[in-house]
């Protein structure tokens, strides 16, 4: 059976403390300590994971997280699969009507096939997916490939991770927000998925290449994970965003990054951070993400050859 989890990152997810909890350090040589002097006094709760080869550190990784269009990420896996076992490709043709579609929706692909019946591969609904997390993209994938329900089994059978829950698309949630938070999934398990993406293969190589090469082309979210990136440098950035919504309280539901990191060296790492509730705008989360990422980015590239 192909596993996205090791043993070893499974026991990690015992290490779920809050920045309050009296547990001793473990990993990240202070690293643990500087995100959460970072992250105490944010009005909202925010979750990081932070995975490399030789350090795990988690803050508030206990909390379940709305994922928001983070989904689209583990719903990509589950459609490779489902193509995998149908003997289909990503070059296989969906027929799509116009009544399908949802003209009020986040959907930069109507750009290009206006609300027009026509066809259009299953690969370039991923890339439209991922890199502008278009939600109509992502409908289509639900309807017509895999269902919300069978990427949630499809992510639990090989993760074997309880932390994770899917079952409601993005128009799902646009016609009852409350179900953004079933949706949910927790920081370290975010992390270990896209490492686990990008250092293996899960299911197929020609299936997995063109997902890892969207999520190097993301345009959401510039201003998050990827903003600690010094210019010039050499560095594979791959990152998948989720945002949107207030909820009953005027709170920011959700504002996250999924990312991996990997130097000319063949060093590595993955992080997440998730922020829900958030008491705030979205260009203040997002700051807050940025600020973690280069506190992390910091922590790593100064620790090299330690």
């Amino acid at each position: 059976m192909r596993k996205f989890l090791t043993l070893g990152m499974l026991a990690c997810l015992s290490l779920c403390m809050a920045c309050t909890s009296p547990t001793p350090q473990v990993y990240g040589h202070g690293l643990k300590d500087r995100l959460c002097s970072l992250t105490d006094s944010v009005h909202g709760t925010v979750g990081i994971a932070f995975v490399s080869e030789n350090d795990t550190v988690t803050v508030n990784n206990g909390v379940r997280y709305p994922m928001m269009s983070v989904f689209k990420l583990h719903q990509s896996l589950a459609v490779a699969d489902a193509l995998e076992r149908s003997g289909g490709t990503l070059d296989s043709i969906v027929l799509v009507t116009a009544d399908e579609l949802d003209p009020h929706t986040w959907s930069p692909m109507l750009k290009i096939y206006g609300m027009n019946d026509f066809d259009v591969s299953v690969g370039e609904l991923v890339r439209h997916a991922l890199i502008s997390s278009d939600n109509n993209a992502s409908n289509l994938l639900f309807r017509h490939i895999v269902s919300p329900t069978e990427t949630d089994r499809f992510i639990k059978s090989v993760a074997r991770d309880t932390t994770f829950s899917i079952g409601y698309s993005e128009g799902d949630m646009k016609h009852d927000h409350s179900l953004a938070y079933r949706n949910h999934t927790s920081p370290l398990s975010a992390a270990i998925l896209i490492q686990q993406l990008f250092s293996s293969d899960l299911i197929g190589r020609d299936a997995l290449d063109p997902i890892r090469e969207a999520l190097t082309t993301v345009t959401t979210g510039q201003d998050r994970l990827g903003a600690a990136l010094p210019a010039g440098q050499d560095i594979l950035f791959a990152h998948k965003t989720g945002s949107g919504y207030r909820n009953g309280n005027g709170e920011l539901t959700a504002h996250n990054d999924v990312g991996y990191f990997r130097f000319p060296d063949g060093r590595a790492y993955a992080l997440a951070v998730f922020i829900r509730d958030f008491d705030g705008t979205e260009d203040e989360a997002s700051r807050i993400i940025a600020r973690i990422s280069k506190e992390v980015y910091d922590h790593f590239t100064n620790s090299a050859g330690n």
